[in-house]
């Protein structure tokens, strides 16, 4: 039996996976992987992406700053591993 996702952690994982498929759209990042969390304590999102070294420090930043701010907005756990990779 699979559990019900909380609404928030289904609109943080929609609005992640966006943020995820845009910066890859724009070369940010390679490969990412993400996934939902219903439990206890901390539901939320977690995942990892991997970008090139050739990315600037600035456009990685850019995606720290909307991963926190969309875990700010919608008060639940958000964790992004961002990961250099050639």
């Amino acid at each position: 039996m699979q559990a019900t996702l909380p609404p928030k952690v289904l609109e943080a994982a929609r609005r992640g996976e966006a943020l995820l498929e845009e910066a890859q759209a724009r070369g940010v990042v390679r490969r990412w992987s993400l996934r939902s969390l219903s439990g206890e304590p901390l539901p939320g999102v977690e995942g990892i992406a991997f970008y090139g070294r050739e990315v600037s420090p600035e456009e990685i930043d850019h995606l720290q700053e909307a991963f926190l701010d969309l875990e700010d907005e919608l008060d639940l756990g958000v964790a992004v591993i961002l990961v250099p990779h050639d």
